[in-house]
């Protein structure tokens, strides 16, 4: 369920996803928010970053290229494991390994003992074509489960419980520490140099607020045990020496290493993730929703680390926290896939687990909260965001109960989710209409919705952009809300439209499911409940409709006893102090201050002589032949391909992929942008995220959205830009809209699509007629809600997605695509929608205003301009269906084709694209810095390119992981070519440094272009790493979408594929001398960083200095 979304993934990956600095063109992602999610490096760590209230909170070790899905959990289907299985080529070693549907079966049974295992428990999932084993080491008590499927992406997690009494990221750090090397493997970062060293699929570590885990995937059956090897070493027998700890964690260092007089500062990487995670009103505001909630347990505190704490953590207390929590009795294991079970136990115990007694661990049980005997209410000060629409509504407000334990009882969680669901989410839900609707605020608070990812489950509901004195009013309005729920109960339809989400949830085939089905056990299973309770979707399905006909007040006794009585509820009210974060700088920088007036001469030179210690250690060249490795001919030669088959249905082009998609038809259709005005460009991402959020024809919004949610998965919209294989001023720009539905409810979504794509009707606006399309102007207080809800978010983006913007600023002056894609995704879409929402812009929403009379032209150009503005369609789903899809399909084109020339065309303006460099650095409150550095390369075709890509990878592992992450303390750093768009960028995440790491990114093209940089064993482990990327798993629905958006055919990956394999070091160090060296002036620059510490001044070395409004920052 989509509400469930920013609840279950909300991580902290160990190490940023650096060096994957692209946005969206139409040959890359999902088709899934392809606009909105701008394959940008800020927006996928700060999506994963974010801190909820009740979320997993997972802090992930790294940004560096290791999540290559954007699907979320799903089914992975036989006959699709097949496909891969037998398009997939490996090393002739793997030739005589059964795998996907030919491997060998498991025959285990109940008390069979293997490996020093003993099965406990078999049970076939049919829901996910799997059988799930669970089983004991006889030794340790560890738990195993492995979920045994035809995958060929096969997937291993080791998971922790961890449970911090403090707030000085003990757990965050330590995660961070086992991965720079271990007994087997004295390798300085072995997890970074195993980034380069497989065709991993997955690799990265996450810290929870209550356990840590390591995962990985691959397809790989050598690369499997090579990961397996080097994780199980790290968790169990890692180094955890000083000089690792006070690189990640924290150390006292001078501002110059080697100059005590200088200004004595705290550094460390995860000291700075956490400054820059800390900056931003959601996870200040869910930090303190969690501190009140958990007063007395492991919750209460931050376990990714708050600064101010960090620094009292001792080497000391990181090692006895591992001896302590690191143990196989505190440990779950999980895989998943095709390989044989046996194999990895064997490996399991005798690298790890046999080298281990039991140990008694029930003292890291979580206890149950202790409840309150009335509820309770707190005010806090948090920070800012970087714009705001209304000064006078900044605060935010939430109400949150605690509830059920949610290792007991599967049916109550699942039902709470549901009630969750509909409680808050879409216009027909009560909160939704008794706070969203009547724009007291600017949209959910940060924490809002159902979250049983801790012992104890929470639901919590608020408002974000409010005034204080609403604030009492904004709480009476939701306990009055949960009264009239408690009596009234939910509609039957939608409770049946919510179950239907989670069908399609449940059958849709997702690429990384092995991976997310290993973490949606983890919670349960960690707290003593069984890590089946997430796959019996089937049985708790059923089981909860019983309990519905059973029950006929069933919801309201529900919410009764959840919520009305019970008196574990918190009321949490953040003001906005416009000084919060330069309160934190000056206590900072007071701190150190008086610690260095204190410093004794022989403490001086210790700090001097550490931190040259540390340098020595960074600087050394590692020996990593210890490492297991894969080598480039493990690589395969051949593409999998994907069999397209054109046609066409009422004379439009029509793309068909026959997939096992499990029952569920995938739909895109395309639309031509060329014609479309300019003035109206700005309106296109608003056009894309209202389509189908008001009314249409006969049915207004409210009826419209239970129409789409009872029988289709939703409909989405985008932008698609393609730039020109041959010419980056030339590329081309689409509407793509997009659709699914489980098979039986095909005719419905058609005739929906139908609806959404009728041309709005004539203008002006004329209210007595009966509603046609779209209704842009009969339903103006409905978009003013989403104007204002769009614009809140996109404020509160600026500091947590500051790469992002950044990047796209950086690259707006380089190709006419790039000025598109900051146009309308980047920091002018942010002011632009400001401007729609603000008190003296209103008349633009009313019915006659520019608002609904631009999406209107929008609507009418593309579903009725008369010229053929509908391109082509594309149909995913098995081929059994396709008779039907063409059916309903040839009935909607007749009526899509009826529509054209009803809508006079408006006249095209154009607008020339004029290159322009740029250096400008945006002032935001943040504690950190996002440093982004882009050079216009070179087409697609051009015979750089290939060069170009690997000299994104390997400048990236070889010198500005080093430089930007381990020396400067950023979170994360790289470089990457968008062979695509013709670029290539530097970026930096979470930065202490701004101008300085501008020196980094120079020197690193010095050293690139120098004789000798690269060896070639570089060249291998590039190619490795590029190719991991490339050959990631793709989902059925999406294969045969990089054909359709930007006809790019197999033949011609194919050929960039050899190319790329062909790269020599020779053309790696030219590329490096002719686009960053020699063409070192003919790069742009753009910095989003802390506003307390800007380095340079406007006007000045060509420097610009903006606040996020684009206007030059007041001194």
């Amino acid at each position: 369920m989509s509400s469930l979304a920013p609840l279950t993934q909300t991580l902290r990956w160990s190490k940023p996803l650096c060096g994957k600095l692209q946005r969206t063109q139409s040959v890359y992602g999902s088709v899934s928010n392809l606009r909105r999610a701008q394959s940008s490096l800020s927006q996928q760590c700060a999506a994963r970053t974010s801190s909820t209230l009740f979320g997993k909170n997972l802090r992930p070790l790294s940004a560096c290229a290791v999540d290559k899905y954007t699907s979320s959990s799903r089914k992975f289907s036989t006959t699709s494991c097949k496909a891969q299985a037998q398009a997939s080529t490996s090393k002739p070693a793997e030739a005589t390994l059964p795998r996907g549907v030919d491997r060998v079966p498991l025959d285990l049974k109940v008390g069979q003992k293997l490996h020093g295992f003993t099965v406990t428990s078999i049970e076939p999932v049919d829901e996910f074509s799997l059988t799930a084993y669970i089983l004991t080491h006889d030794v340790t008590g560890a738990q195993y489960l492995h979920a045994d499927c035809d995958d060929t992406n096969n997937s291993f997690n080791v998971c922790f419980r961890t449970v911090p009494d403090d707030s000085t990221g003990v757990a965050h750090i330590l995660e961070h520490t086992v991965l720079c090397g271990s007994e087997k493997y004295p390798v300085r970062d072995p997890f970074f140099n195993m980034l380069k060293r497989s065709l991993n699929t997955f690799m990265n570590a996450m810290t929870a607020p209550d356990y840590t885990m390591y995962p990985f995937s691959t397809r790989n059956a050598a690369d499997y045990y090579n990961l397996l090897s080097v994780y199980l070493d790290a968790a169990f027998f890692p180094k955890l020496s000083l000089v690792d700890f006070r690189q990640e964690g924290h150390r006292l260092e001078f501002e110059e290493p080697e100059d005590p007089n200088s200004k004595l500062m705290f550094k460390g990487v995860v000291f700075n993730e956490m400054k820059g995670a800390m900056s931003s009103i959601g996870s200040r505001f869910s930090g303190a929703l969690s501190k009140e909630l958990y007063p007395s347990t492991t919750y209460h505190h931050n376990s990714g680390g708050d600064p101010v704490d960090i620094p009292s953590l001792t080497h000391e207390d990181l090692k006895a926290f591992h001896s302590t929590h690191y143990h196989p009795s505190n440990a779950l294991f999980y895989s998943y896939g095709d390989l044989p079970l046996a194999e990895t136990l064997e490996k399991v115990n005798s690298w790890a687990l046999s080298k281990f007694d039991k140990l008694d661990v029930s003292h890291l049980e979580v206890p149950d909260e202790l409840r309150f005997d009335e509820p309770r209410k707190f005010q806090v000060l948090g920070p800012t965001d970087a714009m705001v629409n209304d000064p006078e509504k900044r605060s935010t407000v939430a109400v949150a109960w605690l509830l059920n334990n949610i290792a007991t009882d599967p049916v109550e969680v699942f039902a709470l989710q549901i009630a969750g669901d509909l409680l808050i989410n879409g216009p027909n839900a009560p909160l939704y209409k008794a706070l969203i609707e009547p724009n007291i605020g600017s949209g959910y608070a940060p924490g809002t919705g159902y979250a049983p990812y801790r012992r104890e489950a929470a639901f919590g509901v608020g408002l974000k952009g409010v005034k204080d004195d609403d604030v009492e009013m904004i709480e009476k309005t939701i306990l009055e809300t949960m009264d009239k729920v408690a009596v009234e109960g939910f509609e039957k339809e939608l409770v049946e439209a919510n179950i239907h989400q989670v069908e399609l949830m449940v059958r849709e085939v997702s690429p990384s499911f092995g991976l997310d089905l290993g973490f949606s056990v983890m919670p349960v299973w960690m707290h003593g409940g069984s890590p089946l309770d997430q796959l019996r979707v089937g049985e708790t399905i059923a089981e909860l409709r019983k309990k519905c006909e059973e029950e006929p007040t069933f919801w309201q006794d529900l919410i009764k006893r959840s919520f009305l009585e019970n008196k574990h509820r918190i009321t949490v009210h953040m003001q906005p102090d416009d000084e919060f974060n330069t309160k934190l700088e000056v206590s900072e920088a007071e701190l150190l201050a008086e610690m260095q007036s204190k410093l004794s001469e022989e403490t001086k030179k210790q700090l001097v002589t550490e931190a040259l210690e540390l340098a020595e250690d960074q600087n050394k060249i590692p020996d990593v032949d210890s490492l297991p490795t894969l080598s480039v001919a493990d690589i395969p030669s051949e593409l999998e391909r994907t069999i397209s088959t054109q046609s066409e249905v009422e004379g439009v082009p029509i793309q068909w992929n026959d997939q096992a998609t499990n029952g569920i038809t995938y739909f895109n259709a395309l639309y031509d942008l060329s014609s479309l005005p300019v003035h109206l460009h700005p309106y296109l991402p608003l056009f894309c995220s209202l389509w189908t959020q008001l009314g249409v024809n006969e049915m207004d919004y409210r009826e419209a959205s239970q129409a789409i949610k009872s029988s289709t998965g939703g409909f989405s919209a985008d932008i698609i830009d393609t730039t020109d294989m041959n010419d980056l001023d030339s590329f081309t720009q689409a509407f793509m809209i997009n659709g699914q539905c489980l098979d039986r409810n095909l005719e419905k979504m058609f005739e929906l699509l139908s609806a959404l794509t009728t041309p709005a009707g004539p203008a002006p606006f004329n209210p007595s007629a009966t509603p046609v399309g779209i209704r842009w102007h009969s339903e103006p207080d409905r978009l003013a809600t989403l104007l204002n809800r769009r614009s809140a978010g996109l404020n509160a983006s600026v500091a947590q997605s500051g790469l992002s913007y950044a990047a796209m600023h950086a690259a707006s002056g380089l190709s006419p695509e790039a000025l598109a894609a900051n146009e309308q995704d980047g920091l002018p879409h942010v002011n632009f929608v400001q401007r729609l929402v603000s008190p003296e812009a209103e008349i633009e929403l009313m019915p006659a205003g520019a608002v609904p009379v631009a999406l209107t032209e929008i609507a009418n150009h593309l579903f009725g301009g008369g010229a053929q503005q509908l391109l082509r369609c594309r149909v995913a789903a098995q081929g059994s269906s396709f008779e039907t899809v063409e059916k309903h399909l040839g009935s909607w084109l007749k009526e899509s084709k009826a529509h054209e020339g009803k809508s006079p065309l408006i006249t095209p303006d154009t607008k020339p694209f004029i290159p322009e460099l740029k250096k400008t650095f945006f002032s935001v409150p943040s504690q950190c810095n996002y440093v982004a550095q882009t050079f216009r390369t070179v087409p697609y075709t051009h015979a750089d390119s290939p060069a170009l890509m690997i000299l994104g990878s390997a400048l990236s592992t070889c010198y500005l992981h080093r430089e930007i992450r381990e020396k400067g303390g950023a979170y994360g750093g790289g470089c990457s070519a968008n062979t695509w768009g013709g670029r290539f960028t530097f970026n930096s995440y979470r930065d202490p440094n701004s101008v300085e790491t501008l020196d980094v990114y120079r020197n690193a093209a010095e050293w690139a272009a120098s004789e000798g940089s690269f060896s070639e064993r570089d060249l291998s482990e590039s190619l490795l790493r590029v190719f991991s990327s490339i050959d990631s798993p793709v989902a059925p629905s999406d294969r045969g979408l990089a054909l359709f958006m930007s006809g790019r055919t197999d033949e011609v990956r194919q050929q960039y594929r050899e190319k790329v394999l062909g790269v020599q070091l020779s053309d790696v160090k030219d590329v490096a001398e002719k686009y960053l060296v020699e063409g070192k002036d003919n790069a742009s620059v753009a910095i989003v960083g802390n506003e307390e510490k800007v380095p340079v001044t406007h006007g000045e070395d060509g420097w610009e200095v903006l606040g996020a409004n684009l206007k030059p920052r007041e001194e």
